[in-house]
């Protein structure tokens, strides 16, 4: 495995880190259902531990809160090694205070996080979105406050525009407010819209960018090139397949590289993701063991720039 800077602190993690979102409960009390049973999910992440990945990301509301549960009770024993990041913003149950980045809200969740999880303190706490109704001061100072409390270490963001993001890092400089180190953004061969405002700006700022769905939702995988396999998400999720249809020009070049290397398709797609500008680390989400091997071995290589730019043309930025 491989450990880098995330952004400009000193904290180091996994080139690649494990997703929790798809662990837990089929009926949540909020949030989306589960794929993994709880007792599955706990031996994928201490499979993620042993092929020494540290960085692990979930949310308060993923499964309704289980899978900060499950998270918290597979490391146990293991947690001064791992980062431990989650998140907090989405409706959580049908009150007005129960979502967003109000300080009512932050302060109550984060105690809610800190006992699913089993820790006296969060490594990485992420607002979990834009709150358009609460000031963004108002957020960064209870964020500057639970970090002044040891209850969070360093604090990120997810889903913020670039100009967005932009505003939150000035009011955390003219306020001498702990400011946001990271950004995590949906960011693919698949995706690549950020690459226009986003990602200047986070090499600029030294923002680290922490990837989800760095494989295009399984698109570029390869899968549904010929058919949508059953329980796979483009069975649930109809853009899936309008997306690989659109992709599948690319996938076919995707697929001759990776061949030509020795590779799978998604390991390739990973190696590409991982050494792109001010990217940390890119979240896998896994649910079976092959899952897990597969995507580890995008790490401790890097392909040539003949075949990034052979990629960088069949996925167009746009």
């Amino acid at each position: 495995m491989e450990y880098v800077r995330l952004g400009k602190t000193g904290l180091k993690i996994s080139r690649i880190g494990l997703g929790c979102w798809n662990f837990g409960s089929s009926n949540p009390r909020w949030g989306k259902p589960g794929k993994v049973e709880a007792n599955d999910a706990v031996r994928l992440i201490q499979q993620a531990i042993d092929k020494g990945i540290n960085f692990f990301d979930t949310a308060n509301r993923y499964t309704g809160g289980e899978a900060e549960e499950i998270l918290g009770r597979a490391i146990k024993g293991h947690r001064d090694k791992l980062v431990i990041a989650t998140k907090v913003h989405g409706q959580l149950g049908p009150g007005p205070n129960e979502s967003g980045q109000s300080r009512y809200h932050i302060m109550r969740e984060v105690e809610g996080s800190l006992r699913r999880l089993k820790v006296d303190c969060i490594d990485l706490y992420q607002a979990h979105g834009v709150d358009w109704n609460t000031p963004m001061e108002e957020s960064l100072r209870a964020y500057d406050d639970l970090i002044r409390q040891g209850k969070v270490k360093y604090i990120g963001c997810s889903n913020f525009p670039a100009w967005v993001l932009t505003k939150a890092l000035w009011i955390s400089d003219v306020n001498k407010l702990s400011s946001f180190v990271s950004v995590q953004p949906n960011y693919s061969l698949a995706n690549r819209a950020i690459e226009k405002e986003l990602q200047p700006l986070c090499v600029d700022q030294g923002i680290g960018m922490v990837l989800y769905s760095p494989i295009g939702g399984g698109v570029l995988t390869g899968k549904y090139a010929e058919s949508i396999p059953e329980g796979s998400r483009g069975a649930d999720e109809p853009e899936v397949v309008e997306r690989a249809r659109r992709l599948r020009s690319g996938v076919k070049i995707l697929n001759s590289i990776a061949e030509e290397l020795g590779k799978t398709p998604a390991q390739v797609s990973l190696n590409w993701i991982i050494h792109r500008p001010a990217v940390s680390s890119a979240i896998m989400g896994v649910s079976r063991t092959e899952h897990l091997d597969d995507n580890v071995g995008a790490v401790g290589w890097k392909m040539s720039e003949e075949h990034q730019k052979l990629l960088d043309e069949a996925f167009p930025a746009g």
